[in-house]
């Protein structure tokens, strides 16, 4: 039978690629995308592109399905490691690891990163393998069965003779912890959040365990008290379209109300901690434990590396799941760069983090690193069902993110600690922010820029189908040139209805928080309950920006509830747009306390903006989950002149000098549209 497995381990990995040889990109290919239309920054540089062609001189091998699988042996193609941690140990410059198909339940924690970019570690799945390395164990043997309540009883009151639902306890063993962090224990709030006014946000989505519970590889809802176990049912989803109805200060809808209804929840299926952190009761929508696989989170994370600021560090095509992480900051991902620099994660996916997915640049492990956050590529890779964010990153440069589908982001319902977003950034300088699908955001922006971001552009993105308190892309106290262009955002919504959000903005497509110098061009913004783009002042934070010298320019704005934009300072700049269904004055203009809102005519006399900007009586619809967009009559749109030398559009067709309005170069061409920005190999 040995002799058998070991033929099979070794068929299995002669379908792995031969060490040496593997190119990332061709050298035509370098070429391409330094000519590309969305490879220049802000201030007219080509992006800096540091990538070669990859060869490696030693490949080692991980598979725990093979009987011949042994960490204390080579790692060679007949005698694979069984961990892919084993590898992390032993991998040089240079060398690679390729892993074959199967779960992996461990916290990959590399010793040591390449040392330039031809020399890289990689760590890769075979071709055609499906990797998963889980942060989470099975709960098998030890389930005890007992009967919950609906009803309240005071302590020590004998239970209802008759009724009850049946439940499953499992009283947790240490060894079940392999890192001794065992994340049912603790708060998902981490530290001391002193923003955090807690006399009017509910403290409920910060104070939660950190640990997560699936069933077959769907959540189970978390309850505070374990009476909820037995309610007959949970609340079905809020009608977020119906303004919410003010409780002691908060909106109805935050107490208590499901959490993972939408991304794969059963209303029955439920779990409540013990308050002593160390057990856990579940209900299933069916049958007992024994009929299902119970998986608990046991890891904070699973990829961090031994040491802060490793660089050259390659991951690819693996799946992540299932880390029991705290809420940001410090920033903890399940996968985590750990300070690291010239990392490549591309073609990976990466699923259900409490807290956050992917950490780069300074972070809560970061400390001692000598370069953090610098020259990353993140690349292909599919990030969602994460708790608070998808991509944070406190202080990168020079980082390449293009060609990703961020989703479902958002769910815990905490983004009162204001740091909730598909992707979040501070202090980011020459970031190139290309291609990417953002979508399905629950109480999160779906982007955000935070503080002293500099020559960063976002070209050629999705932003849409965004609830939040504040909007879809966040541009926060930035006073160096930034730039947003060729996107799409659209479908945002308020969560907390009947209420302003954040400083006024919820609902928004675009907030211009204090920001400055920031180029907003041939975007579509649409569908918004509040404005298009939306802007405040910061007088309580010192070395904020005045909202002044913003050009906004070439768009299209369509269905917005409030306005489409909202300037603060006549020192700001707008022209060339299209407004198509918008209320009758959808222009606004705030000085001091008053609030002014004009038509296209009175803005234009009173401030000379939109001079040659028009209304537009043309149908857009754009569908979010299937990424189509619907143009009708948009033969009658003007053409506009570029600015800022950017000529090519969304799908990275060129346009010249001369183009449409928002972010399609022909957009009569056809009256539907795939939109998918998104290009193989990152070209």
């Amino acid at each position: 039978m040995m002799q058998d497995s070991g033929r099979l381990n070794r068929r299995r990995l002669m379908g792995y690629a031969a060490a040496g040889g593997m190119a990332v990109l061709s050298g035509g290919a370098w070429a391409k995308a330094k000519a590309a239309p969305d490879a220049r920054l802000p201030d007219g540089t080509d992006f800096a592109l540091w990538e070669q062609p990859l060869s490696f001189s030693k490949t080692y091998y991980v598979d725990n399905g093979s009987a011949a699988a042994d960490d204390s042996g080579p790692g060679n193609q007949a005698r694979p490691f069984r961990t892919i941690n084993q590898a992390a140990q032993v991998l040089q410059p240079g060398e690679r690891v390729v892993i074959a198909a199967g779960t992996y339940r461990e916290c990959v924690r590399p010793a040591r990163g390449g040392d330039g970019p031809s020399r890289m570690i990689s760590y890769e799945a075979a071709p055609g393998a499906k990797v998963y390395i889980k942060g989470s164990e099975i709960l098998r043997d030890g389930w005890r069965q007992e009967t919950v309540h609906a009803a309240f009883r005071p302590g020590g009151s004998p239970p209802p003779a008759e009724g009850g639902v049946t439940t499953w306890r499992y009283q947790f063993d240490s060894a079940l912890f392999p890192d001794a962090y065992n994340p049912f224990a603790l708060p998902s709030l981490m530290g001391s959040w002193a923003w955090l006014n807690t006399a009017t946000v509910d403290m409920g989505p910060y104070l939660r365990r950190r640990g997560l519970v699936f069933a077959d590889g769907k959540p189970l809802e978390p309850v505070e008290q374990l009476r909820e176990l037995a309610a007959p049912a949970l609340p079905p989803l809020p009608d977020f379209t119906k303004p919410a109805t003010p409780q002691n200060g908060l909106p109805a809808r935050r107490r208590g109300g499901p959490i993972m209804q939408e991304i794969g929840g059963v209303p029955e299926a439920r779990f409540w901690v013990d308050p002593s952190g160390t057990a856990i009761q579940i209900r299933l929508a069916s049958g007992t434990p024994a009929d299902h696989q119970i998986e608990v989170t046991t890891r904070q994370h699973a990829f961090l590396p031994m040491h802060s600021g490793l660089g050259y560090i390659r991951v690819k095509g693996l799946t992540f799941q299932h880390a029991g992480n705290a809420y940001p900051f410090p920033q903890y991902g399940m996968v985590s760069a750990a300070g690291g620099d010239h990392w490549i994660l591309e073609d990976n996916t990466l699923e259900w983090a409490n807290g956050l997915g992917l950490d780069l640049g300074f972070d809560g492990n970061s400390a001692g690193a000598p370069k953090p956050g610098v020259a990353h590529v993140i690349r292909g890779n599919t990030i969602r069902f994460c708790g608070v964010g998808g991509i944070g990153g406190m202080g990168t440069s020079d980082v390449l993110i293009e060609d990703n589908l961020i989703e479902w982001c958002g769910w815990a319902d905490a983004e009162r600690g204001w740091e909730a977003a598909g992707v979040k950034f501070h202090r980011a300088r020459n970031m190139m922010f290309r291609r990417n699908v953002v979508r399905h955001m629950r109480h999160a922006n779906a982007a955000w820029w935070d503080s002293e971001d500099a020559n960063c552009r976002i070209t050629g993105n999705i932003f849409a189908d965004v609830l939040t308190v504040s909007a879809a892309v966040h541009m926060e106290m930035n006073r160096e040139p930034n730039q947003i262009d060729n996107n799409i955002i659209w479908d945002v919504r308020n969560a907390e209805p009947g209420t302003p959000g954040q400083r006024g903005c919820a609902g928004s497509g675009l907030f211009i928080n204090a920001t400055d110098q920031l180029m907003v061009a041939q975007n579509l913004i649409g569908r918004c309950d509040n404005s298009g783009i939306f802007a405040i002042l910061r007088p309580d934070r010192a070395g904020s920006g005045q909202a002044r010298e913003n050009t906004i320019a070439n768009n299209i704005f369509a269905k917005c509830g409030t306005s489409a934009m909202v300037f603060l300072d006549r020192k700001n700049a707008a022209d060339g747009n299209v407004f198509v269904d918008m209320p009758t004055r959808f222009l606004g203009f705030y000085e001091g306390d008053a609030k002014t809102y004009l038509d296209l005519a009175a803005w234009r006399a009173a401030y000379g903006w939109d001079a040659t900007s028009v209304e537009s009586g043309i149908q857009i619809a754009f569908d979010p989950a299937t990424l189509r967009l619907t143009l009708s009559g948009a033969r009658a749109l003007p053409k506009v002149t570029s600015i800022n030398r950017i000529q090519g559009d969304l799908l990275g067709k060129p346009t010249g000098e001369r183009r449409f309005a928002g972010p399609l170069a022909n957009p009569a061409a056809r009256e539907s549209w795939s939109v998918d920005p998104r290009r193989k190999n990152g070209i």
